[in-house]
């Protein structure tokens, strides 16, 4: 199998809470503007549902 090789480039961080009243919402944290545009992506597809 091939390795990956790289460096990384930033952390995302995901936190799902629920209300009381049962409403789930989410938190997401980056630690680098070099991941923001994947960020955006997982945002994105987190509303959806």
């Amino acid at each position: 199998m091939d390795a990956l090789i790289g460096e990384i480039l930033g952390n995302i961080q995901i936190t799902v809470y629920k209300t009381p009243d049962g409403y789930n919402f989410f938190e997401i944290r980056a630690n680098n503007e070099d991941v923001l545009p994947v960020l955006d992506i997982i945002q994105d597809t987190l509303f959806k549902y």
